[in-house]
C-alpha cells in the first residue's frame, strides 16, 4: 500500500526550506493534502491530516488568543502549520509554542524563497500514488456498510472484519453504548473521550492510551452528541480520509435510530397518559404493549429521580430493556416486564438520585396504581446515585401508602391550595419552594423570583388558606406530608 508523506519527510527535504519551530513529537503525522488560508477560523475549511499554508494574516496577536488558535487546529486534527517568512505574521508567543509542543502539533516555518505552490504540488505529487488506494478502501467500507442496513451494530462488525479494527458509537452524555462492535469501552472511558471530542478549544487526542492498540474518537453531531471510537491495529488499513467517512455514515445512523427511537418514546407517553386520564380502554393499551416489546405476564414500575429523563431512557435504550415511559419534570417514570427489572435498575440507577420499584402486577389495569406506590418507594430512597427502594420495604415512613390516603392528607391540609385555578397552583408551588428551600426568604424569592415582600403576602395567604401556620413545627410537618403526598401522587397520575 503506498505511504502518504508525513512532515518529518517534508522537513527533511532541503529544497522545501522547511523550520521546525514547535511540536516535534507528532511530525510522524502523514499530509493528505496541503491548503494556504488567511481566515481567522482555518478549522473549519482544514480536516483530518491536512496542513495548513499560511502567512499568519488571519492569526491573532495575543497570547491566549495563540494558544487558543493551535488548540482548535489540533482539536481538528489537522497534520500541522507551516508560517510563510513573510514578516506579515504577529510575533509567536513562547506559550503559543509551547503548547503546541505539549499537544505534538507540529508549528513549522516556510523559507521566504519557497513559494507555498512549491510545497503543495509537493504533496499532491507524493499523494497520487495513494489516491487509488484511498478510492479503494472507500469502496471497501461502503461496501461493508451496505452489507447490512438495517442493522448500525452488524455494519460496525462488517467494517472492523473488513479494516481488522474495533469500533463503538456511544452517547456523549452518559457514556452509553449505542451501537457495539467489538469494542467495549467503559462508560468512564466514553464520557472522557467525548469531552474532548466535543470541546471547543481542546483538541481531541490522536491516541489515547487503551488496553491494547490506539484509541480514536471522532464527534458525531447527531440528534444527541454522540462519539466513534476506533481502535486500529498496526496495520492501519483505514486512514484518516476513509474514516472521514465512516463519521459520515455513523452520524446518519445515529440519526436514523434516534428519530425511531423519539418518535416510540412520543406514542409510548402518549397511550399512558390517555390510559392515567381514563380516556383509554386498558385493554387498547394491553395490545399496544405488545407492540413495544414488553411481555405478558408480571411488570413493575421505576419511578428513578433526575433532571434528565432523557438520559436515562438512553441507557434504557442502549441495554435493550423495552418499557412503555412516562416523563416528568423531575423523574423518569418507566414500565418494565418484571424479568427485566434488574436490567432496568441496572441501567438507569447510577444516574439517578434514588429509584422506587413497584411490586409486580399482572394487569396494566394496575399501572395507576403502581405508578403510585413506586413513587412512595422514591420518596423513601436515599436522594444519592445507585439507592434503590421497593415499596414495602421501608417501614418508618410518614407518607401515605396509596392514592386514597393521600387524597384525604392533600385535601385535609392544602385545601383550596390544591384546588384547580391559577390562584391555588401560585401558592401551592410558593409553598413548595419554600419548603425544600429550608423555609429561606432569600432562597425561595430568588427561585420564584418574587420581591421578599410578594413573598411575605404569599406565606400570610397560605396560612389563612390552610388553617396552619408556617412557624409551628406540627403544623410545618402536615404541609410537608401533604406537599410530598400531592407531589408523589396526584402530579405522578395525571389527576
Amino acid at each position: 500500500m503506498a505511504e502518504l508523506l508525513t512532515l518529518a519527510e517534508l522537513a527533511a527535504m532541503p529544497t522545501l526550506g522547511q523550520t521546525v519551530l514547535a511540536g516535534a513529537r507528532g511530525l510522524d503525522r502523514v499530509v493528505l493534502w496541503a491548503h494556504s488560508c488567511e481566515m481567522p477560523d482555518p478549522w473549519r475549511w482544514l480536516g483530518l491530516d491536512e496542513l495548513l499554508m499560511t502567512v499568519g494574516l488571519g492569526l491573532p496577536a495575543a497570547e491566549r488568543d495563540q494558544v487558543d488558535f493551535v488548540r482548535r487546529l489540533a482539536g481538528a486534527q489537522l497534520s500541522g502549520m507551516t508560517l510563510g517568512e513573510d514578516g506579515m505574521a504577529p510575533p509567536l508567543t513562547a506559550a503559543m509554542l509551547e503548547e503546541a509542543d505539549r499537544l505534538a502539533f507540529p508549528v513549522l516555518s516556510t523559507s521566504h524563497e519557497v513559494p507555498f505552490v512549491v510545497l503543495g504540488r509537493t504533496v499532491a505529487l507524493a499523494g497520487e500514488a495513494g489516491q487509488a488506494q484511498q478510492l479503494i478502501r472507500i469502496s471497501r467500507l461502503y461496501r461493508a456498510l451496505n452489507q447490512v442496513p438495517s442493522s448500525p451494530s452488524q455494519a460496525l462488525r462488517s467494517v472492523e472484519n473488513t479494516f481488522g479494527i474495533r469500533m463503538a458509537v456511544a452517547d456523549a452524555a452518559t457514556g452509553a453504548v449505542l451501537f457495539p462492535g467489538r469494542l467495549n469501552p467503559s462508560p468512564r472511558t466514553v464520557r472522557e473521550v467525548s469531552r474532548l471530542a466535543h470541546a471547543q478549544t481542546e483538541p481531541q487526542p490522536r491516541g489515547l492510551s487503551a488496553s491494547t492498540g490506539s484509541l480514536r474518537s471522532w464527534p458525531l453531531h447527531a440528534a444527541r452528541k454522540a462519539v466513534l471510537l476506533v481502535e486500529e491495529a498496526d496495520n492501519h488499513m483505514l486512514d484518516s480520509f476513509a474514516l472521514a467517512h465512516l463519521q459520515q455514515a455513523v452520524t446518519a445512523a445515529v440519526n436514523n435510530v434516534m428519530s425511531t427511537a423519539t418518535l416510540t418514546l412520543a406514542r409510548g407517553e402518549h397511550l399512558v397518559s390517555l390510559v392515567l386520564g381514563g380516556r383509554l380502554p386498558v385493554d387498547t393499551l394491553a395490545d399496544q404493549c405488545r407492540e413495544f416489546g414488553l411481555p405478558e405476564g408480571e411488570m413493575v414500575v421505576l419511578a428513578a429521580a433526575t433532571d434528565e429523563p432523557n438520559d436515562l431512557l438512553v441507557m434504557l435504550y442502549a441495554a435493550g430493556v423495552a418499557h412503555l415511559p412516562h416523563r416528568l419534570a423531575d423523574r423518569l417514570v418507566v414500565c418494565v416486564g418484571r424479568q427485566e427489572e434488574q436490567a432496568a435498575l441496572d441501567a438507569v440507577a447510577p444516574l439517578a438520585r434514588g429509584v422506587g420499584v413497584s411490586p409486580p402486577f399482572t394487569a396494566l389495569s394496575g399501572l395507576d396504581d403502581a405508578i403510585g406506590k413506586a413513587a412512595w418507594a422514591l420518596a423513601a430512597a436515599p436522594r444519592k446515585a445507585g439507592a434503590v427502594a421497593r415499596y414495602g420495604e421501608f417501614r418508618g415512613s410518614v407518607l401515605p401508602r396509596d392514592g386514597e390516603t393521600a387524597r384525604e392528607i392533600v385535601h385535609g391540609v392544602l385545601g383550596p391550595l390544591a384546588a384547580p385555578g391559577a390562584r391555588g397552583e401560585r401558592l401551592l408551588r410558593t409553598l413548595e419552594c419554600y419548603l425544600a428551600n429550608g423555609r429561606s426568604w432569600a432562597a425561595t424569592s430568588e427561585e420564584l423570583r418574587i420581591h421578599r415582600q410578594s413573598l411575605a403576602y404569599r406565606l400570610q395567604q397560605i396560612e389563612e388558606a390552610t388553617g396552619r401556620s408556617l412557624k409551628g413545627s406540627r403544623d410545618l410537618a402536615e404541609l410537608w406530608i401533604a406537599v410530598t403526598a400531592h407531589r408523589l401522587f396526584s402530579r405522578e397520575t395525571g389527576q
